[in-house]
């Protein structure tokens, strides 16, 4: 069976990595993605060492790095004060200490990266509008329905379909997204829009009481994306719904003129849902297996989501030579589910963090002017030095 290709249902960052990382191990991979066209909604993201690691493995980074910003820090502000509570240089230092830069590029700038070094690749062959409706797997192969009636047959199937993934009831059963109680607006706006008195080359994260809010330029300086997160009562009823400035400036009342100047500045916005996954019992079955957003979505707060699904597709194809698929399936589970484990926590309690008011909020500012640049490199090491070997 290994004469048949790999099958992946999903043309998003998680497939075209995945299909990036099976063809340079010298497997062929054919992608099913149900868009006509490869848009991806959404707006900015921040490039960790780890994530370039990642790209690097896949052969991408080269794809991707000239539309991609090189900022000068991290900034993080008290929204009340608009005071600077801690600052992180991005500079050579940093680049020796992890081993890799940081960047910040619009999603539609990676994936656009991914698609052109996956059209590159002879192994791979792309297929759009060819919605995947469900599976069928064994220990001997697999085989994908799609509409207008067509099957495609292959060794395994990788479901690389997002958080609301079509398949991933055939590996453990009806799981649900959780809304976790937040409300995320996200937003671009040209950069030269940008008010005079914000450091539009830095990655801002402002601390807002039941909120906060990052920015920073992208799509090669020619935007600057913005995301404003509030708590929330309920979930909106859709994943991607347009708000006017006034839905979105209600939620941070009170706050410094600096961040106000910011958030009056979109037209519209689009509102998501702040939702992640439970801990799935398991992410195979047979030949079928469940990576990135179907597997373990995380909330956005620790900027690791695309990082993950990124590792996932570069730790995979190391597995596939000794074992059967069936095998290396549960095998990358067991290596990977402790870290993505740990960033679904840990995204978890950052929004606490990040949204505490009243004494909690003094403690949290009083620390990390304490504790310096140093002290949020210290509690994201864990991720920034994961390799791909």
């Amino acid at each position: 069976m290994t004469d048949l290709p790999f099958l992946i249902a999903g043309g998003g960052i998680a497939g075209l990595a995945a299909a990036l990382g099976l063809s340079r191990a010298g497997h062929s991979v054919r992608l099913f993605e149900q868009a006509s066209a490869f848009e991806e909604v959404g707006a900015g993201l921040q490039m960790s060492p780890n994530a370039v690691r990642a790209l690097v493995a896949l052969g991408a980074w080269e794809a991707v790095a000239p539309h991609c910003v090189i900022p000068s820090e991290i900034h993080v502000r008290d929204s009340l004060s608009g005071s600077l509570l801690q600052r992180v240089r991005l500079g050579k230092p940093f680049e020796e200490r992890f081993g890799a830069p940081y960047r910040v590029c619009h999603r539609a700038d990676l994936l656009s990266g991914l698609l052109a070094t996956a059209k590159a690749q002879a192994k791979i062959e792309i297929n759009v509008d060819h919605q995947v409706l469900t599976a069928d797997v064994t220990s001997n192969g697999a085989a994908l329905r799609l509409t207008h009636d067509q099957t495609a047959m292959g060794r395994a199937i990788v479901a690389a379909d997002g958080i609301r993934s079509t398949l991933r009831h055939l590996v453990c059963g009806p799981v649900e997204p959780l809304f976790r109680g937040h409300a995320i607006f996200r937003a671009l706006i040209p950069l030269h829009a940008v008010p005079p008195e914000i450091e539009a080359d830095c990655v801002t994260l402002w601390l807002c009481p039941r909120g906060h809010v990052v920015h920073y330029p992208v799509s090669n300086w020619r935007n600057f994306n913005i995301v404003a997160v509030a708590d929330a009562d309920a979930a909106s009823p859709n994943w991607n719904e347009p708000r006017i400035g006034s839905d979105v400036l209600k939620h941070f009342e009170g706050t410094a003129n600096d961040l106000l100047s910011v958030l009056t500045r979109p037209a519209m916005w689009t509102n998501w849902q702040a939702a992640d996954l439970p801990d799935l019992p398991r992410w195979s079955k047979d030949n079928l297996l469940l990576l990135g957003d179907a597997a373990h979505a995380s909330l956005p707060y620790l900027a690791q989501g695309a990082a993950m699904a990124l590792e996932d597709a570069a730790s995979l194809p190391r597995l596939l030579n000794t074992n059967t698929d069936a095998e290396a399936f549960r095998d990358f589970e067991t290596q990977r589910k402790p870290r993505t484990a740990k960033l679904q926590a840990r995204s978890r309690q950052t929004a606490g963090i990040y949204h505490a008011t009243g004494l909690k909020a003094q403690a949290r500012n009083a620390a990390l002017r304490v504790g310096g640049g140093g002290l949020l490199l210290r509690r994201l090491a864990w991720l920034y030095d994961w390799n791909p070997q």
